[in-house]
């Protein structure tokens, strides 16, 4: 009798695969809402590639060691996002008309949401604010586990290429308030996009080469 009650038996899903379900229905359910228009391939790709990649990081390579994070690591990674999201034109003094306006679009790149207050502009497209803020907390994780193991630091991340790369990913992925609804044929969004894996995969490589 007990074998008949446990074959149809399925456990519970993990935390972990709830929220990936949640997230997965969320954008499911925002594009059919938007139904937007795809002019090509890759304006599905590019955000698709940008998000799982900072998936995969802040579960594997960032939530471990955020309990540990200490205030001058967590201090650089702001500091780093800041520059990466003011280089890529998300971030940046007050321009043109003060206000707040949404465009819905293809998931990823919509809703995007931009500001412009008395001081400061603020433009935040999905997949590059995500992206960037990902990239910001691995800097902030890699420093920590650095200074930890060496004292190495700052100095010793920024060495190497992979760390240096999402510079280049900021001024390639550059963006603005006109642009969301431009073509992606340029070649920016290739390169940025490069860019910043090549950003994820060099940070990880950084941590799996410091000792805890």
């Amino acid at each position: 009798m007990s074998d008949v009650h446990t074959t149809g038996f399925r456990p519970p899903l993990s935390r972990g695969q709830g929220v990936a379900a949640a997230l997965v229905g969320m954008v499911i359910g925002y594009g059919l809402a938007v139904d937007p228009v795809v002019h090509s391939a890759e304006q599905v790709l590019y955000p698709l590639l940008w998000l799982v990649a900072s998936a995969i990081a802040l579960r594997y390579l960032v939530a471990p060691q955020l309990g540990s994070l200490s205030l001058r690591s967590a201090a650089a990674g702001v500091s780093y996002a800041l520059v990466l999201l003011s280089i890529a034109g998300l971030v940046g003094p007050a321009s043109g008309h003060q206000g707040l306006s949404v465009h819905l679009g293809i998931p990823g790149w919509g809703p995007a949401v931009f500001y412009t207050g008395p001081l400061l502009s603020v433009s935040i497209i999905p997949f590059l604010t995500v992206g960037y803020l990902t990239l910001g907390l691995l800097v902030a994780v890699t420093i920590d586990r650095s200074w930890k193991a060496s004292g190495a630091g700052l100095l010793g991340v920024f060495a190497c290429v992979g760390c240096s790369a999402p510079l280049l990913a900021g001024v390639a992925g550059s963006v603005g308030a006109g642009s969301l609804s431009a073509t992606l044929s340029q070649a920016q969004y290739p390169i940025a996009t490069a860019a910043f894996l090549l950003s994820i995969a060099g940070l990880g490589l950084a941590l799996s080469r410091i000792d805890p």
